[in-house]
């Protein structure tokens, strides 16, 4: 049965380790089982895995990404009743193993059945998980591809992603004057000591529209010195205004270094932006192609809002993808799974849209 095949793919594909930054095993792995299919694929600077099927019409973007979170291991899953689960030991890898295994099953099932489908560029991005990095930096120029789908997690399988938040990436760098704790501390400046007072930003802000957290802390170097350096790594999401976001920036940045320079030490700060946030027309068209797939079934398109990153920030304005949701549930974790049934689904939905957008 295809299914069963389905649940086979996504199992080798689970199998095989891959962390952001080290996607060559599972890069190797899909572009051999493209080459089964008669395929090429070539690697592009960044990392990106690209193949491509001729069509008619306009080309379509079809878009996983190749890694995962810490700790990323390969492993062997647990099926039971439908549900692909974790062994326990590491993170499943469903995320993006699903959305890998729904864009293989969709070129296999077209070569195989020869269904109608327009020219398809697929991509397998490099460390979305780090920043949208492979996506960002993704060339849709030579492919003459204009608008994609991306399949990821986000809310139950099906969902598209009506809009997506800005994402920024802060870093800081607290320095101040090491010393022996059994001796004179007046010349010491403890850096936890500033980070513990710095009152700045965070949480959930102004009606959930904003949230800012520091997710990584290091410091100090001995149990019996005085620590003079602490870094900490943050990330503001918002569904805000840009000058709103600014201000945000701007308070996080005063906190550090003004606390910092109170205690005698100094702070530097500094952002990088992932994405600015998108937000999904309902009327692009490869949407209005989805949503009559969806209707032939008898379903209806659902759209949401999301704070989590995709590679649709990257790709966009550029191609005018969209977020498909894979179901994936607590992903990022050791309780992390996804149902396989609705994958099935996504398949023949995205068969079906991909049909329709082929005809003139």
């Amino acid at each position: 049965m295809l299914s069963d095949r389905l649940t086979t793919t996504l199992i080798e594909l689970i199998r095989i380790p891959s962390t952001s930054g080290h996607e060559e095993k599972i890069r190797t792995h899909l572009a051999h089982y493209l080459s089964s299919l008669g395929l090429t694929t070539q690697v592009d600077g960044s990392g990106n895995l690209i193949s491509a099927l001729a069509g008619e019409g306009a080309p379509v973007l079809l878009n996983a990404h190749m890694d995962r979170v810490p700790p990323g291991l390969g492993h062997e899953p647990i099926l039971r009743n439908g549900v692909l689960y974790s062994d326990g030991t590491t993170n499943l890898g469903a995320d993006d193993a699903a959305g890998m295994v729904i864009i293989l099953e969709v070129v296999r099932r077209t070569i195989e059945q020869q269904l109608p489908h327009p020219p398809l560029v697929i991509v397998f991005t490099v460390q979305e998980e780090a920043g949208m990095c492979g996506a960002s930096n993704f060339d849709s120029v030579p492919w003459q591809v204009t608008d994609g789908i991306v399949f990821d997690n986000a809310y139950e399988a099906g969902v598209v992603v009506s809009r997506g938040a800005a994402y920024e990436a802060f870093d800081v760098k607290i320095t101040g004057r090491t010393g022996h704790p059994g001796k004179d501390l007046a010349q010491t400046v403890h850096a936890i000591e500033i980070f513990r007072a710095v009152n700045y930003p965070h949480g959930s802000l102004d009606n959930d529209r904003t949230r800012i957290n520091v997710g990584r802390i290091i410091g100090g170097n001995a149990r019996n010195a005085i620590p003079d350096t602490v870094t900490v790594e943050g990330e503001l999401r918002s569904f805000e205004p840009l000058e709103v976001r600014q201000q945000y920036k701007q308070a996080i940045q005063d906190a550090f270094e003004q606390v910092a320079r109170r205690f005698g030490g100094f702070a530097t700060v500094s952002f990088k932006t992932h994405s600015s946030g998108y937000e999904i027309s309902p009327d692009e068209p490869l949407l209005r192609a989805y949503c009559t797939a969806l209707a032939q079934r008898g379903a209806k398109l659902q759209m949401k809002p999301t704070f989590i990153g995709s590679d649709t920030s990257g790709f966009r304005p550029a191609i005018r993808a969209f977020t498909v949701s894979t179901g994936v549930v607590n992903e990022h974790s050791i309780e992390e799974y996804v149902a396989l049934d609705p994958l099935e689904r996504l398949v023949t939905d995205t068969l079906l849209g991909l049909a329709l957008w082929s005809k003139p």
